[in-house]
């Protein structure tokens, strides 16, 4: 949480391991569920490859990772992925509807500094706690004059609550599982016709994604304002 000190925890952590878990919460959900995973997905592929069964009960995967542009891992690979590409690559073929929240819109949605400076003077504990995260958050993403705060992983969950505001593509994804300075990429399929490499050597089964390449910034912005003040 930003290293800033925070008190420890007075919760108890379950008796179980996390991908033991979520296989238990997600069979025993009434209404299949969405999974919203915002960091890498190591624990997401060991629970779909280990109990396959759970697919029956997730309507959605929307990952926070993947990149169509730039990365920042690397050159071309995102964090989450980058960290455990193979995890990735399980994910996507995992035979359920997937959405890439990738660095494209992730980086975009921006708080303003003048709503991070309102959280931060805040008596309310998790105002002012929600606006330090904020303005930790500015040097990693913003540049400029004017200090912003980028919204970060939670848009992802915007993206669940509001998939208005998400300008997505179905689109061919694959991940770069090769050794090298493409380790890690999410190959995203743009092209409105094949290649040469179709031509000659044929169609790759290739997983499709709906991809994030656009975002209503202010719509999400509102709605966590509203979501963490009210």
């Amino acid at each position: 949480m930003g290293d800033m000190r925070l008190p420890d925890s007075t919760r108890t952590p379950v008796d179980v391991d996390a991908v033991t878990l979520l296989r238990r919460e997600i069979l025993a959900s009434p209404s299949p569920v969405t999974l919203i995973p915002t960091a890498p997905l190591t624990n997401i592929a060991l629970l779909l490859r280990t109990f396959p069964e759970v697919t029956r009960n997730i309507e959605r995967i929307v990952f926070m990772g993947g990149a169509v542009a730039v990365g920042n891992a690397t050159p071309v690979a995102e964090f989450n992925v980058w960290h455990d590409p193979e995890a990735a690559a399980i994910l996507l073929t995992a035979g359920v509807p997937i959405t890439m929240y990738g660095l494209d819109v992730f980086e975009r949605v921006q708080v303003q500094a003048a709503d991070i400076q309102r959280l931060q003077e805040s008596p309310v504990p998790r105002l002012k706690l929600a606006g330090d995260l904020l303005a930790h958050r500015d040097p990693a993403v913003t540049a400029g004059p004017t200090p912003t705060g980028g919204l970060g992983d939670a848009g992802a969950v915007c993206a669940v609550a509001d998939p208005g505001g998400l300008t997505t593509r179905l689109l061919p994804v694959e991940v770069s599982l090769a050794p090298g300075p493409s380790r890690g990429q999410t190959i995203v399929d743009r092209r409105t016709r094949h290649g040469e490499s179709e031509i000659h050597d044929g169609l790759r089964q290739q997983a499709l994604v709906d991809v994030g390449l656009d975002v209503d910034v202010d719509r999400y912005v509102k709605l966590w304002l509203e979501t963490v003040e009210g």
